[in-house]
């Protein structure tokens, strides 16, 4: 999740920087500065990297430029519905810019990426696990699907007939490799103590009820902190910004109409 949306238009003028606010086109007159292109550019880094990015840019704002003199010139911005939406994107931008300028002044310290970062390989594990699975509605269900596999029906075929995870039962209840970790508790329980290729269940989730067979483990070999510290980074700011957001409700006089 980013911490800002890329906003075009009437938006991009609240971030440019003087030195860049040199003409790059002029529509009837008024100038487009080179200062919206760049903070564009600067606010989709993904875009900036695309062949021609700059000019796919100016041509952007050229069109909305252009759309624009025509809807003041036809007054469409006197009508209160595109009033209200002009000041809900100022609302928005107003607090983009208040959460960015939060976690500017609030740098992440080194210590609690590496700590999160401990956290995360111990919740790995030192195994992960190639899994499949039957997840149905009832433990009636399941302890009949038990009951097939016993007399020697296959895994594959009961999966794709009886199965309400489509996604999975679509490829005979396959789930691939599986970290305990990131799976909730009853189910990781359940395939760390599996056997292999020796169904279990039913075994209760708040999805269902599962039966489920490993068919093969192997060694975990956690990514380094180097490939993880900016998805843990980023994370770590998305929870202080959600802790600047509650504090200022926390202080603030809120009354909501029901």
């Amino acid at each position: 999740m980013k911490l800002r949306s890329v906003i075009l238009a009437a938006t991009v003028s609240a971030f440019a920087a003087p030195a860049f606010a040199v003409p790059v086109a002029t529509v009837n007159g008024t100038a487009i500065d080179n200062s919206q292109v760049q903070a564009i550019m600067s606010m989709s880094p993904e875009l900036a990297k695309e062949p021609h990015a700059r000019e796919q840019v100016v041509q952007n704002l050229v069109n909305m430029e252009v759309l624009s003199q025509y809807a003041i010139h036809h007054q469409l911005n006197q009508s209160n519905a595109v009033k209200e939406r002009l000041a809900i994107a100022k609302r928005q931008i107003l607090a983009d810019a208040a959460v960015d300028q939060y976690v500017k002044e609030h740098p992440i310290p080194s210590s609690d990426i590496q700590s999160a970062y401990s956290k995360f390989v111990q919740a790995m594990g030192k195994k992960e696990f190639e899994v499949r699975h039957i997840l149905v509605k009832t433990k009636a269900e399941a302890e009949k699907i038990m009951a097939d596999l016993k007399a020697g029906k296959k895994f594959s075929p009961l999966a794709e007939k009886y199965s309400i995870d489509k996604a999975s039962a679509a490829h005979g209840g396959e789930l691939g490799w599986i970290v305990p970790g990131m799976v909730v508790p009853p189910f990781a329980q359940a395939i760390e103590t599996a056997p292999i290729n020796k169904p279990v269940g039913p075994v209760q989730t708040q999805f269902g009820y599962h039966v489920i067979e490993v068919q093969a483990t192997r060694t975990l070999t956690p990514p380094p902190l180097s490939a993880m510290k900016s998805r843990i980074e980023t994370q770590l700011q998305q929870q202080e910004a959600a802790k600047f957001v509650s504090d200022l409700r926390s202080q603030a006089k809120i009354d909501i109409t029901k």
